[in-house]
This record gives C-alpha cells, sequence and structure tokens, in this order.
C-alpha cells in the first residue's frame, strides 16, 4: 500500500466516526440552495446598493456557483457539483475532491447529512473504501 492511500484510509476512518450530525453546529439558518452542492459555507447574503444621493436600496448577494464535474482519485470518475469559487480553491487546498469531502467538509459543517451532491458522493467514497478493504484491495486501484 502506497503513503496515498495509507492516509486516504486513515481519513475514511474518522470520517466514518463522525458523521452523527448533532455534533455539528451552525451558527445561522443555511438556505435550501447552499445546501444542494459544494458552496464552503457562502450563501445568498443581503446588504444595501448605494449610489452617489446615498438613498439606499435592499439587494442581495448571490454566491458565486459553477457547474462543474471534479475528478474522484477513489472512485475514478467524474462527479458533477454546484460548486463555488471559494470551494474549487479549498479543494485545491485540502488535496483533492475525496478528502475535502472526507475530511473538511465534515469538520467544518459545510457538508450536511441528507440528500445533496456532497453528501452523496461522501457515501459513495465511503462505500467504495469499505468494499477495497473488505476485499483486501488497494482504494485508489494500484
Amino acid at each position: 500500500m502506497s503513503f496515498l492511500s495509507n492516509s486516504i484510509t486513515r481519513i475514511a476512518r474518522t470520517a466514518q466516526t463522525n458523521t452523527n450530525p448533532s455534533l455539528q453546529t451552525q451558527i445561522r439558518n443555511a438556505s435550501g440552495r447552499s445546501q444542494r452542492g459544494l458552496y464552503n459555507g457562502r450563501d445568498i447574503r443581503a446588504g444595501n446598493n448605494v449610489p452617489f444621493s446615498l438613498k439606499k436600496t435592499k439587494r442581495t448577494f448571490k454566491p458565486n456557483v459553477f457547474k462543474k464535474r471534479l475528478y474522484s482519485e477513489i472512485l475514478s470518475q467524474m462527479i458533477p457539483f454546484h460548486v463555488t469559487t471559494s470551494a474549487l480553491r479549498s479543494i485545491d487546498k485540502a488535496g483533492g475532491l475525496d478528502s475535502y469531502l472526507l475530511e473538511n467538509a465534515m469538520r467544518k459543517g459545510y457538508t450536511k447529512a441528507g440528500n445533496n451532491e456532497g453528501w452523496l458522493a461522501r457515501e459513495r467514497i465511503l462505500q467504495k473504501i469499505q468494499d477495497c478493504e473488505r476485499k483486501g484491495e488497494s482504494v485508489l486501484g494500484e
């Protein structure tokens, strides 16, 4: 087993033990839109347009969302997501989609349990890791 597959197995084991949604705290309610994809804690915000006359009018600030296909090394396939630019930077920083979904997104509470893109992809990754461990194969197919 290589170093990468050992670290992925370690991350998956910690992710399996931390799946209790009651341990995650959230300061404010998230919109339904931000719970569907990988939004990295970003959501719709409210503010004011302030012109030269200083007559303020309400407006909304929407997150910068794209429909992207991201590669999962464990599943060996591209997975479509609604993802913000902030989440793309966090995925790069975490070392890939798999480690972001298994470790970082759950710890920070960005991916909630339920029927959304991030949670479903995470469950598929965990299932693949369990199947490979049961068969005694390498997770990355090396």
